[in-house]
């Protein structure tokens, strides 16, 4: 990995904060070797919430400088079949079986209805 990649992705790591279980966003410190990934709400229903979808942050930089400063960001969605079934791989029926259609549109709903 180039000198300039390493430095973005610690850059990232210092303002990408996390929404812990007592409500209070803390940052997501890195820890060498591992891998950051954000679970979303159909993986969280899939696994009855043993992998958990987090709220989350990037918080503006302090200084009108770094404010003034070009960003990017890069996000990676990815979606089941819509008629792929959603349902608890333990077997748990911790939630009721929904196709991804079906469980995208109510997230939609969830959302943008208000």
């Amino acid at each position: 990995m180039e000198l300039y990649s390493l430095f973005s992705f610690a850059v990232l790591f210092r303002r990408f904060q996390l929404r812990n279980r007592d409500g209070e966003f803390v940052p997501a410190t890195p820890v060498s070797g591992t891998v950051l990934v954000n679970i979303g709400d159909t993986m969280a229903r899939w696994t009855a919430d043993k992998l958990i979808s987090t709220k989350h942050r990037v918080v503006i930089p302090e200084t009108q400088v770094n404010r003034a400063k070009a960003r990017m960001s890069i996000a990676y969605f990815m979606h089941p079949d819509d008629d792929c079934l959603i349902k608890c791989i333990d077997g748990s029926n911790k939630y009721e079986p929904i196709t991804s259609l079906d469980y995208l549109n109510m997230r939609f709903q969830a959302t943008y209805a208000k």
